[in-house]
């Protein structure tokens, strides 16, 4: 089945490849990439697998097959079309095929409109050296949906051109593997820039995310309705008689404060950030401290093609507004603390990624949507499938401390590398480490000791990939990885080699050749 649809679709792309190598060259791009991963584990090591679209599967070794066709937007123009589709193929433990992308888009002056499955990151970019947003990365399989944008920064007029703003509004489609089943997925993003042409901009918005809807083995049918959709998107409390969160906003909904400084001096710029997460009013109202995502990422440094980026970044998801309870009630007071909710009267734990009711939480196809630091009972199944982190949640170590460094840069015209460094600790979430969700299932004779992240654990994840181009005319590059884990979690060293071969390049520098 796999070698017919490998068959198949070459001669697919193949014959679309040829079509618009007649018209416009230059905004098509075909391509076939071969890839194969393994490792003296089973498993397959953090960075071969994670920030990649969610393509390798990382319970074994992969053979992968990939079969790309990309037609850009016309960016000079005032209105352009586009489309993309690429087809995945994969032998592995799970072995799939599948529709990776599947797009059509379109441009009407600074606006653009997508529908379908593309890999796109909206919002603010932060480069291929980060660990990724907390709101939405790289991570995962791209979801389906509609999104109306405007992806670059715009001039907004009459404020001489010192003031600019970019957004996106998405709806998607969430799988039905999950444990509310045909849910909905709302994504928007608002970021506003000041500074224009000088050196030094700053920039500060929000990327706001919600899953919502569905089918809850626990409450049924979830509410749906277009008054709902509403009030999803202004995170507005449910309506009378809902299941769903009378008291909260409708929905489990996530996202980032975003704000940044970019400063540019003639080649080298430099990108300074902050990404602060929220999963409740609390969070939006800072009560949760400095939790989230600090960067610096610096290009062209030392105005050498040796080393073209330099990245650090802290992540920091400790504080979680407290160990309150997120709903504080009367009289809450566990054994361990002086005042009832701990003194915390806006609650606490906020348990980010994680939900009471969509279980499966800020993920899609089993990988987190956002940051990859944290950490899914599947990764810790790989471990020991037996722990109990007493949660019904996907994700079981969201109180996370971690270091992450990146390093880019060429060592020939031909020959390209990137490093990757981090260092994480897990601290598990605030249910785990109080034996439950609730303050009443907490035993005064259980030893905290006992909770698997108590003390923390600590781990090690590295990366070192290259990427080679033979000759400057052959369109064909090839890529090694090598990949180390070691902690107290995972220890595995791991490879990955690729080979991309640009189909439309070949066929029309044969085209000119003749």
């Amino acid at each position: 089945m796999i070698r017919f649809f490998i068959t198949f679709t070459t001669l697919i792309l193949l014959s679309i490849n040829l079509a618009f190598a007649q018209t416009d060259s230059s905004r098509f791009r075909s391509d076939i990439s071969l890839y194969s991963t393994f490792g003296t584990t089973k498993d397959q090591s953090f960075w071969l697998t994670h920030n990649r679209w969610g393509i390798f599967d990382d319970a074994s070794a992969n053979g992968l097959t990939l079969l790309s066709n990309q037609y850009k937007i016309d960016g000079s123009k005032t209105f352009s079309l586009g489309a993309g589709v690429d087809l995945i193929a994969r032998a592995s433990a799970h072995s799939t095929a599948y529709i990776q992308q599947g797009y059509l888009e379109a441009k009407l002056w600074f606006m653009h409109i997508e529908a379908g499955r593309k890999q796109a990151v909206h919002g603010i970019s932060l480069g291929e050296l980060s660990s990724g947003s907390v709101a939405i990365s790289n991570n995962a399989v791209p979801i389906p949906q509609v999104v109306l944008s405007i992806p670059e920064f715009t001039k907004v007029p009459y404020t001489f051109g010192l003031l600019e703003f970019k957004g996106h509004f998405a709806h998607g489609w969430l799988d039905n593997s999950r444990f509310v089943t045909n849910a909905y997925h709302h994504n928007k993003s608002f970021h506003v820039q000041l500074g224009g042409n000088f050196p030094v901009n700053a920039y500060w918005g929000i990327n706001h995310t919600a899953i919502w809807g569905g089918n809850s083995p626990v409450y049924g049918e979830l509410p749906a309705s277009l008054s709902d959709f509403l009030r999803v998107m202004i995170a507005k409390e449910g309506a009378d008689g809902s299941p769903a969160n009378e008291v909260n906003a409708l929905g489990f909904h996530s996202g980032v404060w975003d704000w940044g400084l970019k400063a540019k001096f003639g080649d080298t710029e430099a990108h300074l950030y902050y990404q602060h997460i929220f999963t409740d009013g609390s969070g939006m109202r800072y009560r949760n401290k400095a939790d989230g995502l600090w960067g610096a990422r610096v290009e062209n440094p030392f105005k050498s093609k040796i080393i073209t980026e330099i990245l650090y970044e802290f992540l920091y998801t400790m504080h979680q507004s407290g160990p309150g309870l997120s709903d504080p009630r009367e009289g809450d007071q566990p054994w361990f603390c002086d005042q009832p909710n701990c003194g915390f009267p806006y609650g606490g734990r906020d348990n980010y990624y994680n939900n009471g009711m969509y279980r499966t939480g800020h993920s899609y196809l089993g990988m987190s949507l956002g940051s990859p630091f944290f950490m899914t009972q599947h990764q810790l199944d790989k471990y020991d499938p037996n722990i109990n982190t007493y949660s019904s949640v996907l994700f079981v170590s969201n109180r996370n401390i971690a270091h992450h460094f990146g390093i880019k840069g060429e060592f020939l015209p031909n020959l390209s590398y990137r490093f990757l460094a981090s260092y994480v600790r897990y601290f598990g979430t605030y249910t785990g480490l109080n034996m439950g969700t609730y303050w009443g299932s907490i035993d005064p004779d259980v030893n905290q000791e006992e909770y698997f992240f108590n003390p923390a654990l600590k781990q090690y994840y590295f990366m070192f990939e290259t990427s080679w181009k033979p000759k400057k005319n052959l369109p064909l590059s090839i890529n090694a990885t090598l990949a180390v884990d070691k902690g107290d979690l995972f220890n595995n060293f791991g490879l990955m080699f690729g080979l991309t071969w640009n189909i439309g390049n070949y066929f029309t520098n044969q085209k000119n050749t003749n």
